[in-house]
């Protein structure tokens, strides 16, 4: 049994490396490399290299969702979106300071998370308010 466990920690600690880590790596990459296509002079590319950064982007979402073990609850993609959402927004306020930098982020995904488990506890809660069938 003992076998099992640490085998399975082991498992979990790999995929959340593999997926998780790697995911975020590449949603952060797929979205700086995006800004930077969108705000240059030059549109060498063409059109469709927006798109394909905004799929890479997802698709790095996807992979950090199971990372992390929550495949299967959609909500908590709007967590891992959130950071590149808020620096976006950090990057368009020219008076930003270098604190808010790491702060904005930080509590937009701490924010996000709040919201997202407090309505997947409340779906997982029974209904206890439902009206009683009248004979």
């Amino acid at each position: 049994m003992a076998e099992n466990s640490l085998l399975r920690n082991v498992l979990i600690a790999v995929r959340f490396i593999v997926f998780g880590v790697f995911g975020f790596v590449v949603t952060i990459f797929a979205f700086v490399t995006l800004v930077d296509r969108l705000t240059s002079v030059h549109h060498a590319n063409g059109y469709l290299a927006p798109l394909g950064l905004i799929a890479i982007s997802g698709l790095g979402a996807v992979m950090m969702l199971f990372g992390v073990g929550e495949w299967g609850r959609w909500g908590y993609l709007f967590v891992f979106l959130s950071f590149p959402v808020s620096l976006l927004l950090l990057f368009l306020l020219p008076h930003a300071g270098k604190d808010a930098g790491a702060i904005v982020p930080t509590l937009a995904a701490v924010g996000t998370y709040i919201v997202v488990r407090t309505y997947y506890s409340r779906r997982k809660r029974p209904e206890s308010s439902a009206a009683p069938h009248q004979t």
